[in-house]
């Protein structure tokens, strides 16, 4: 584990993050051209920062405690659920882990802890995990080959020939991906009878590897190459591969006829699956006692290849943010969806909502985490984040039993179903 928190300037986001998820999650495709040409920095995995401690691994559901006891402070995060209601900002759900602890896991009316959500373009990450479990389970070598030596669909298009699978991942395949007709290219895609095809169609807008375009299109490919080299769909595979060992039980994923699942959007879970999707990427790709993603694949992932403006890179399938204090990555989805990893203070942050800015969110929270070590006990502020998460589940107007997990009174950890 690092060193001391930073109470200043912790995560506070780009409004470009946000701006361009929201843009492309339904809208197919963005296009900040920048130059890919610049040098990769990976983030800090746990395994390079974490505690001597054992690994507490939440297959059967998380433990729980209070925020305090993880280095939390109780007092920030009530203040934060306030400003939600307060300023009826649209969260769906916040939740914090720590430690292997989840410290707060609210919902707010009408949405509750086992809800699915779409995720959208978090879906890309996924997509992008799934390529590593594949080279791990050595039906993938290699993605710097050409895509076509991958696919059955061709294109008469020689430039296309250099277009590779680690183009298609940092979204940088050259792609055309502008709307036409009054209709954005995720709805001419989806009216046509061959999704990858139609893509591969697409003419180039610059060459391979030289401009970053966040493209739906690019993850729907990617999604085909893995039903053509493990014969099963992203979603099959998935259930066998991803999900059922890291004890996700209620995931779902559209899949269309030719057994090629939606690599850009549309797979739905519930925030505490998304954490333990977090999670598996905080611990260097590894669940228990099993590497479920390639180790040299993660890295890579986590790797800039894509620079979209400054401070903000892309790898595989993940948002970069190298100069935050401390680093962190993501999987972003539009309207607020949010899986945040931060290694060095081995934590995993997820939000879900409905057409909320998430950079508004962290920083709100950003001030939370205070010390690597257990504060002391603020009862206090622990009955009013109790109070607080409680309101948050009912209905406006209304008192009840229906309650949210807020987790602040367990000194002892306790189990949270998945």
């Amino acid at each position: 584990m690092s060193a001391r928190v930073s109470a200043a300037g912790w995560r506070l986001h780009s409004t470009l993050s946000f701006a361009a998820i929201g843009a492309c999650g339904w809208l197919f495709a963005c296009a900040p051209e920048v130059n890919n040409s610049i040098p990769a920095a990976v983030p800090q995995t746990v395994a390079e920062t974490a505690p001597t401690s054992p690994v507490i691994w939440p297959t059967s559901g998380w433990q729980t405690s209070t925020p305090e006891a993880q280095g939390i402070d109780s007092a920030t995060l009530a203040a934060a659920l306030e400003t939600i209601r307060a300023e009826r900002i649209p969260v769906h759900s916040l939740l914090i882990e720590r430690h292997g602890h989840v410290v707060l896991d609210t919902y707010f009316y009408p949405y509750a802890p086992d809800q699915p959500h779409n995720v959208y373009s978090v879906t890309k990450s996924v997509t992008s995990t799934l390529i590593g479990i594949a080279m791990r389970e050595h039906q993938l070598d290699d993605v710097n080959v050409p895509v076509f030596s991958l696919l059955p669909q061709r294109s008469s298009d020689p430039r296309k020939a250099h277009l590779t699978l680690a183009h298609l991942l940092s979204m940088t395949s050259g792609l055309d991906c502008s709307a036409r007709g009054g209709h954005n290219l995720l709805q001419q895609m989806m009216a046509s009878r061959n999704w990858p095809q139609f893509v591969i169609d697409r003419p180039l807008a610059s060459e391979p590897g030289s401009t970053f375009d966040y493209c739906a299109g690019n993850t729907e490919l990617v999604s085909a190459v893995l039903t053509e080299k493990t014969g099963a769909s992203a979603s099959d595979y998935a259930q066998r591969q991803l999900f059922g060992p890291l004890g996700i039980a209620h995931a779902t994923w559209p899949t269309a006829a030719d057994h090629v699942s939606h690599g850009w959007s549309d797979l739905q879970l519930t925030p505490r699956d998304m954490a333990k999707l977090g999670y598996l990427w905080l611990h260097n790709g590894r669940w228990e006692d099993r590497q479920i993603i390639s180790e040299s694949y993660l890295a890579e992932a986590l790797a800039t290849h894509a620079n979209v403006e400054p401070g903000i890179n892309y790898g595989y399938g993940l948002w970069l943010y190298p100069n935050h204090v401390p680093a962190d990555f993501e999987a972003n989805g539009t309207g607020g969806q949010r899986i945040t990893v931060i290694p060095s203070l081995d934590m995993v942050e997820v939000v879900t909502g409905g057409g909320l800015d998430a950079n508004a969110v962290a920083a709100l929270i950003a001030t939370a985490p205070k010390s690597d070590s257990p504060l002391p006990e603020n009862s206090a502020a622990a009955a009013r984040l109790d109070s607080l998460a409680t309101e948050a589940a009912l209905s406006p107007g209304r008192t009840g039993s229906r309650v949210a997990l807020h987790v602040s009174q367990p000194s002892r950890p306790s189990s949270v179903k998945s």
